[in-house]
């Protein structure tokens, strides 16, 4: 049973959210042989009792305590079969086409070991975190200092945020945001995961820099 993409989702505390983004998943228009593992870091909402029922589909791992983001997705990512991780927040909806754009994407572009879609907010607003600079000291002054919000369109002063860079074009970037990672599992594995040393917040940029340290493309794909 050949599995393409192994989804990991870590959860806390928010089953509603978990809920629709399954929803979203299984919604997907693809013909692609999907898995779909979530990881529960002891929540206390009920999550996986009341998601169990639901989506019989789904391997639920239950920790028994908090472990945080890395540590949780790295155990999702031991028992993941597929030949590419989507690394998911709980508190995301994608669209039908997602699975499918970027499988294709990540098919074409053997470079390419980590993408990333376009992400929105909650209002339709662009989230510029899916495609960062790395909070180099140069990107961090200018972004702490109000540099990058006075000139968001220049390349010298916007490189965290990559605001001078057109949202509907695919290019290659320093990183992505956390919430939506498409990767090839094999690299992953190899570069063993997450750093366990972040509980939470960092990570995502921290495993774009040992990406490119290990010789491959982090890329922005605006098509879904």
């Amino acid at each position: 049973n050949n599995i393409d993409i192994s989804i990991v989702i870590v959860n806390y505390n928010v089953r509603d959210f978990l809920n629709n983004c399954l929803y979203s998943i299984y919604k997907s228009q693809t013909e692609l042989n999907y898995e779909i593992i979530v990881v529960d870091n002891n929540s206390t909402d009920n999550s996986v009792t009341f998601l169990k029922d639901k989506f019989p589909q789904v391997k639920f791992i239950e920790l028994k305590d908090n472990l945080g983001f890395s540590k949780a997705n790295n155990i999702g990512f031991k028992e993941a079969n597929g030949k590419y991780v989507l690394i998911l927040n709980p508190d995301t909806i994608i669209n039908p086409d997602t699975l499918q754009v970027m499988y294709n994407y990540m098919e074409k572009h053997p470079e390419v070991a980590l993408s990333g879609c376009k992400v929105l907010n909650a209002d339709g607003s662009f989230q510029y975190a899916c495609r960062r600079g790395f909070p180099t000291p140069w990107a961090s002054f200018t972004k702490l200092f109000g540099l990058q919000a006075l000139f968001p369109k220049s390349r010298l002063f916007a490189q965290y945020n990559q605001t001078f860079r057109p949202t509907d074009e695919t290019y290659y970037i320093d990183a992505l945001i956390g919430a939506f990672m498409f990767a090839r599992l094999d690299v992953i594995k190899e570069i063993n995961g997450f750093d366990e040393d972040f509980f939470m917040y960092g990570e995502d940029i921290d495993i774009c820099y040992r990406i490119h340290e290990a010789g491959h493309k982090v890329a922005y794909v605006h098509s879904s």
